[in-house]
């Protein structure tokens, strides 16, 4: 939506000149439909009219948003003590501004608002993001994935909720991880795109954590049918494959984001379509100076559009430490029916099972419900 509002209001003997108001035509405002005896009336009514629009006049500013409600169902499970049922719901509103240079470098931001934000100190600003791109490439800061995910990316999406989203890889530099603040370099050469990351501050942006920094390089091909991915990244720390989401729950039961220790990690991936299916396999290995947080993570995805609306998604992934004897699988399947007009009827089911030594955590989630795009 690109807002743009032009009005001149002259005033001659009490009539209005609305030659620069669209089409040349008459609105009825209460405003050029006044009296020569009601000019001072009007002329306030004028000003503050203007002044509320000329904030707005040359801008180019998009909002858009999205909304969802229905159900989610998670069965009996060792951190949870019980079945739940627990409603769906969520109202985001995205405002992004545009602009471009006389010497034609384009700019912008973006930020979201979220039903469930709250206000706080945030030195890096890691609830939007900036960007700058010209003939050299784009640079972004703020809250976005870095380059060894941008590279390899995740698998396919299930579900309304995302059903704490066991399709999505672990990354060191990500906008899942809660707190950090990325700066992203993107340049494409052919069907090639290049990636350079960096991150700071892996805990809220804390004091005690600003040391705590991440890089990493990746490359994206693009065949048509076939896409090809390739990465790296170096962290001051580790980060635990399990915890994905940072949901409290599966933070006391699988612990903290991560270790102290420093990581390098290295992920490949693929994908092609074969008659209209396409399909996804990724491969990421996480170094650790700690030993016991050596893992490998792996997993295929699956995904299908037909003609009358419907969409199918599935995906397959697992986690597993090399060194001690801890596992993690995941399987889910998701379909979509498009409306139209925005509204999209979504549902899935994600099955987990994790397994800790001798301790196992299964656990099943299923949700369904409305998704609206505005």
């Amino acid at each position: 939506m690109r807002m743009e509002l032009g009005v001149f209001i002259a005033l001659h003997g009490g009539t209005s000149d609305t030659s620069s108001i669209p089409n040349g035509k008459q609105h009825d405002w209460g405003l050029l439909r006044e009296t020569r005896g009601n000019t001072m009336k009007k002329v306030l009514f004028a000003t503050t009219a203007l002044v509320m629009t000329a904030g707005v006049a040359s801008a180019e500013v998009a909002v858009t948003g999205e909304a969802r409600l229905g159900l989610r169902y998670e069965t009996d499970t060792s951190y949870t003590g019980s079945d739940s049922y627990n409603v769906v719901n969520r109202i985001r509103v995205h405002f992004t501004l545009t602009g471009e240079s006389d010497s034609g470098i384009s700019f912008g931001a973006k930020i979201r608002s979220d039903q469930n934000d709250s206000a706080g100190d945030n030195n890096s600003g890691t609830d939007g993001y900036v960007w700058v791109s010209g003939a050299y490439g784009k640079l972004t800061a703020g809250d976005i994935d870095g380059a060894l995910e941008k590279a390899v990316g995740d698998l396919p999406e299930v579900g309304l909720s995302g059903l704490d989203y066991w399709n999505e890889f672990a990354y060191s530099t990500s906008e899942e991880v809660d707190g950090d603040a990325s700066l992203l370099y993107e340049y494409s050469i052919g069907n090639a795109n290049l990636y350079a990351s960096f991150a700071d501050a892996y805990y809220d942006n804390s004091d005690d954590e600003r040391d705590t920094q991440s890089w990493g390089v990746g490359v994206g091909y693009d065949l048509g049918n076939y896409t090809f991915g390739i990465g790296y990244e170096q962290s001051d720390y580790t980060i635990n494959p399990f915890v994905i989401d940072d949901e409290d729950t599966l933070e006391t039961v699988f612990g903290p984001l991560g270790d102290g220790a420093d990581s390098d990690t290295w992920g490949i991936s693929g994908g092609t379509s074969i008659n209209g299916i396409t399909f996804k396999a990724a491969y990421l290995k996480t170094n650790s100076d700690n030993d016991n947080w050596d893992y490998a993570q792996y997993g295929l995805g699956a995904g299908y559009e037909m003609a009358n609306g419907v969409a199918l998604n599935a995906f397959w992934r697992e986690n597993d430490f090399k060194n001690v004897d801890v596992k993690g699988r995941a399987f889910g399947i998701g379909a979509n029916y498009d409306l139209g007009g925005g509204a999209m009827l979504k549902g899935g089911i994600v099955d987990t099972s994790s397994n800790f030594g001798a301790t196992d955590y299964d656990n099943t989630l299923v949700d369904i419900g409305l998704n609206f795009t505005f």
